[in-house]
């Protein structure tokens, strides 16, 4: 993979398309853009594309899809496919994440399909910084206000949003290390409306790997405040602990999204680091 990257490095210049160039858009293509063509896209947020003759993976940059599974992941993927299918795809990008996928912004003519994913209600704008941060979550809140895809009160089939139930404060750096004080961390969310049964509510970062469900029975009462920390302990009184492997929230930026049991979302909080 790692050679790849560097392929595609040298392609910036090599394979950008000359003025000339008949499309299949009635767009200009991105200026650096590398052509590709798409074999599958396996998620919201992520396909397998051919980049001059070799098939690789990428992972859409500064977006997160739900995972396959979760509410909005099958309508996430029917809305790339239908954006990949629109004309002539390029990308940038070569940095890899963790997984070895390629990080890329992909693009259809001189559209964003990443900016496109978030526009729609399709993915949600992550807080790690990069080129296109600023534009991609004001996409976030025109989504949020027209109530498109994901963010749809009635997206998942539940009955709707509880908005008396909210996300209260975030505390993302424990004091000292956070590895060494996981418990320093935690989130705390409170009910300004009568008792409610949060059995099966889900908080979550933006990432596709931390989530805390709320146990069967969990009752946050009318007035009551909830704070949930990110180490291991007894659950006690006002206070519930996530057992995460290792620290959920990141320092640099994140976003807490709380969910009821369909996966509809019913708060968000995003911040941002000094």
């Amino acid at each position: 993979m790692r050679r790849i990257a560097i392929v595609l490095a040298a392609f910036l210049t090599a394979c950008t398309p000359s003025a000339d160039e008949p499309t299949t858009t009635t767009e200009a293509p991105i200026t650096g853009a590398v052509p590709a063509r798409v074999q599958a896209v396996l998620d919201g947020d992520s396909a397998r594309v051919t980049v001059d003759g070799t098939e690789i993976e990428v992972r859409l940059l500064g977006i997160n899809s739900p995972e396959r599974g979760e509410c909005w992941a099958d309508e996430a993927r029917a809305t790339l496919e239908e954006r990949v299918a629109e004309g002539d795809i390029s990308l940038i990008g070569t940095e890899e994440d963790q997984y070895g996928r390629l990080l890329v912004y992909l693009y259809a003519g001189s559209t964003n399909i990443n900016r496109r994913q978030v526009l729609d209600g399709s993915a949600i704008a992550m807080a790690t910084e990069h080129d296109e941060l600023p534009d991609f979550l004001a996409a976030e809140e025109e989504a949020i206000a027209l109530e498109r895809g994901w963010w749809n009160a009635a997206a998942c089939g539940s009955e709707g949003i509880r908005a008396e139930v909210r996300i209260w404060s975030v505390e993302p750096d424990a004091p000292g290390r956070d590895d060494q004080n996981p418990n320093g961390e935690f989130v705390a969310i409170t009910n300004d409306g009568p008792d409610a049964d949060l059995s099966g509510w889900m908080l979550r970062d933006e990432s596709s790997v931390h989530r805390y469900t709320f146990p069967d029975g969990f009752v946050l009462n009318s007035g009551g405040v909830m704070t949930i920390r990110s180490g291991c302990g007894q659950d006690e009184g006002s206070y519930s602990y996530w057992c995460a492997d290792g620290t959920v929230w990141n320092n640099s930026g994140d976003t807490v999204l709380l969910l009821d049991p369909s996966g509809a979302i019913v708060d968000r909080v995003r911040y941002f680091g000094n």
